[in-house]
């Protein structure tokens, strides 16, 4: 049994989901921007990189926190049942795989455009 993709996509914590989402967001703006202006592509792909290492920082950052917060609450309770272990343990990794899936998304992005041979 897979978890659906809507769950997947919403169910992050939110102020993570909506920073990566903006980061793609931007990163598509930048890459229209580059289809655009051809000689100044290693301008635009420097923003798109700086992006995507910025996904990953905010991706290891969300899995640390929901790590902390996962470990706080198992402390407090004394003990836990496993169902709600590993379902929290699911859910503390939706936002960073989702951030590493938008990072990769990004860096495609970041790909420099070959230009056309003159005849």
């Amino acid at each position: 049994m897979r978890m659906p993709l809507l769950d997947f996509l919403t169910n992050g914590d939110l102020k993570f989901v909506l920073v990566l989402y903006a980061f793609l967001i931007i990163a598509f703006i930048n890459f229209f921007k580059k289809l655009k202006e051809k000689e100044n592509q290693e301008i635009y792909n420097k923003k798109i990189k700086k992006l995507m290492n910025w996904s990953i920082v905010i991706s290891v950052f969300s899995l640390m926190l929901g790590l902390l917060h996962s470990f706080y609450f198992i402390s407090k309770a004394g003990g836990i049942n496993n169902n709600l272990l590993f379902g929290g343990l699911s859910n503390m990794l939706i936002t960073p795989t989702l951030g590493m899936a938008i990072a990769i998304v990004i860096q495609l992005l970041s790909t420099p455009l070959k230009e056309q041979k003159k005849l």
